[in-house]
């Protein structure tokens, strides 16, 4: 619109040295450049738009209310369909970062894991820093088998709370399926040097000896981690698993 500079500087002066009766009547087509007095029709668009925009405002917070009622009741299919309507009625709404990750996570508990990459890379292309959408995205990419894809989401993490216990346990858990397991185990052994109390760590830690076939070391991590709160159910099945090796 308006390439010419000169017709652009003159529009300026026009609209500038114009009566403040006849600016309030001015109307410019956007795509001649054309300008024209305003006319009842005009503001009878604008009163519809408005009324639109309104009406389309109340039902997206009617959806996004009634949405979260349902996820409260584990209703998902009728939470997504709600989420996508409000997502359909105002596209480019401030807050639909917030809806696109709660369809990941409806995507993720369905087992859906691609789906739920999709939408959680839409949150994170707006807001980069959300921990919460990250740490789902990692979690999908492990189910994936697409290892450093989550190794690089928890290094992320892990930039912004590095002596977080539970962002280090993941990252070890990804680089024990990334066939990595002696970085996984110096991560698991800082865990515990800080959290001697951990019983995930010395469970993670039992299950990375297990698979380098080290039974001894394996027997005594799930011994600690039975000792630090380990449910006995998960003790029985590891030496299970255990006296099968």
């Amino acid at each position: 619109m308006f390439s010419n500079p000169f017709l652009r500087f003159c529009l300026l002066c026009l609209l500038c040295l114009a009566p403040e009766g006849l600016k309030a009547q001015t109307v410019i087509d956007l795509h001649t450049g054309r300008i024209s007095a305003k006319t009842k029709d005009d503001y009878n668009v604008e009163t519809r738009e408005r009324w639109q925009i309104e009406r389309d405002s109340l039902e997206y917070i009617d959806c996004l209310t009634r949405a979260f009622n349902y996820l409260h009741t584990d209703s998902l299919l009728q939470a997504q369909d709600l989420f996508e309507r409000a997502l359909r009625l105002r596209p480019d709404a401030p807050g639909n970062y917030v809806v696109e990750h709660n369809l990941g996570r409806i995507a993720m508990a369905r087992g859906q894991w691609r789906e739920a990459v999709n939408r959680l890379d839409k949150v994170l292309q707006s807001q980069p820093s959300m921990a919460d959408a990250r740490e789902d995205r990692a979690a999908c990419y492990l189910q994936l088998a697409m290892f450093d894809r989550a190794i690089r989401d928890y290094d992320n993490l892990l930039l912004q709370h590095p002596h977080d216990p539970h962002l280090l346990l993941l990252k070890a858990v990804a680089l024990t399926q990334a066939a990595a397991p002696y970085d996984a185990l110096d991560i698991v052994d800082s865990i515990i040097a800080e959290h001697p109390d951990n019983a995930e760590a010395y469970l993670l830690r039992a299950e990375i000896h297990l698979g380098l076939k080290q039974p001894g070391y394996a027997r005594r991590d799930i011994k600690l981690a039975a000792q630090h709160g380990l449910p006995d159910n998960e003790v029985q099945h590891f030496m299970l698993r255990l006296e099968a090796e």
